[in-house]
C-alpha cells in the first residue's frame, strides 16, 4: 500500500512537474511596456525627481526578467542612466524634436537573447518620414521600431514602441492607423506593439488597433493580474478603469501572462504609470 502511494505520489509530482514546464516554455519572451516619466518633469527637490527614482525603475525591470522593453517619455540621460543600472541591454531611440531632441521611445533589447537587424522610427502624422506633427496632436509623437532575430528559435518578430497623444482625439485615431499601415509592411510575420496610448480600452484607436492585433490583457491564458489601472499620477490620481498603457501582440504568439506592476518602494511610485508585462510564446 506504501509502494502504491508512493507511486501515486510520484506521478503526481511528474505532473506538476510537467504543467509547470508547459506554463513557462523555455522560448517564452517577456515583453514590457512602461512609461517613465520625463526626467525634466519635477524639480530636482520633488520626492518624484528621476534622480529618487532611477533605482525603483531599474529593480522593477530587473525583477520582471524583461526580455524587452519599451520605454515611453524617456530622454537620453535616463537611458543612459538606465543602462548603467542595468546589464545585457541593447537600446535603441531618438528624440521625437528636430536634431534627436526631447523625449524617445526608447527599446532595450535583451542580447543574450536576440539580435537586432533593423532599427528605425517614424513619426505619427501624415508625414511619417519626418520630423512632423499630426492632426491635433499637441507634441510630436513618433513609432520607434526594431526588427529581432530570436536566437533561440531563429524566428524573426517586429517590435514596435509608440506614445500617442494626450489631448489630440483625432491623432490617436489616426496614430493607430500609421501603426497599422506599418504593420501592413509586415503582413504574417510576428508583431508586437507596446505604448502609452493615452484613453481607455475601446477607445477608437484600440477598436482599429484589436482588428490586426491582440491585446495581451485581454487575451491572456491566465487571468491579467493587477487590476486595471496603469495611470496613477504618482499616487494622486488613482482612478479604477485608468489603464492608458498597453501591449498587443499579433496571433502569431500565444499570451501566457499579463501584468500591471503596481510595486511600491516605501510608498513611493518609480513613475506616474505602473508598468505592464506579458509572457509571450511564438507558435
Amino acid at each position: 500500500m506504501k509502494l502504491v502511494k508512493f507511486g501515486i505520489l510520484g506521478l503526481l509530482l511528474s505532473l506538476m512537474t510537467a504543467c509547470a514546464s508547459l506554463s513557462a516554455p523555455a522560448n517564452s519572451i517577456k515583453v514590457m511596456t512602461f512609461n517613465i516619466r520625463c526626467g525634466y518633469c519635477e524639480q530636482a527637490t520633488d520626492i518624484n525627481h528621476w534622480s529618487n527614482r532611477k533605482v525603483m525603475v531599474a529593480d522593477i525591470i530587473e525583477k520582471s526578467g524583461a526580455d524587452i522593453i519599451g520605454f515611453q517619455e524617456a530622454e537620453q540621460f535616463q537611458i543612459d542612466d538606465l543602462m548603467g543600472l542595468l546589464s545585457g541591454f541593447e537600446a535603441y531611440g531618438i528624440g521625437r524634436e528636430e536634431g534627436d531632441r526631447g523625449e524617445r521611445n526608447t527599446i532595450f533589447v535583451r542580447k543574450s537573447r536576440f539580435e537586432v537587424l533593423e532599427k528605425s522610427t517614424i513619426w505619427l502624422s501624415p508625414t511619417p518620414n519626418q520630423s512632423s506633427l499630426g492632426w491635433d496632436a499637441r507634441f510630436r509623437r513618433t513609432l520607434t521600431i526594431s526588427r529581432l532575430r530570436d536566437k533561440q528559435t531563429n524566428k524573426i518578430i517586429n517590435f514596435y514602441n509608440a506614445h500617442f497623444d494626450h489631448e489630440g482625439r483625432v491623432a490617436r485615431y489616426q496614430s493607430a492607423l500609421v501603426v497599422l499601415a506599418e504593420a501592413a509592411k509586415h503582413q504574417g510575420e510576428p508583431i508586437i506593439l507596446t505604448g502609452d496610448f493615452n484613453d481607455r480600452p475601446g477607445f477608437d484607436g484600440h477598436v482599429a488597433l484589436s482588428e490586426k492585433l491582440r491585446d495581451t490583457a485581454i487575451t491572456s491564458q491566465t487571468p491579467h493580474q493587477g487590476g486595471d489601472m496603469s495611470f496613477n499620477g504618482f499616487g494622486r490620481d488613482l482612478r479604477a478603469g485608468n489603464k492608458i498603457d498597453y501591449i498587443f501582440a499579433s496571433d502569431n504568439f500565444i499570451v501566457k501572462s499579463s501584468e500591471i506592476i503596481t510595486r511600491l518602494y516605501d510608498g513611493h511610485y518609480p513613475s506616474d504609470h505602473f508598468p505592464i508585462v506579458s509572457e509571450l510564446v511564438l507558435n
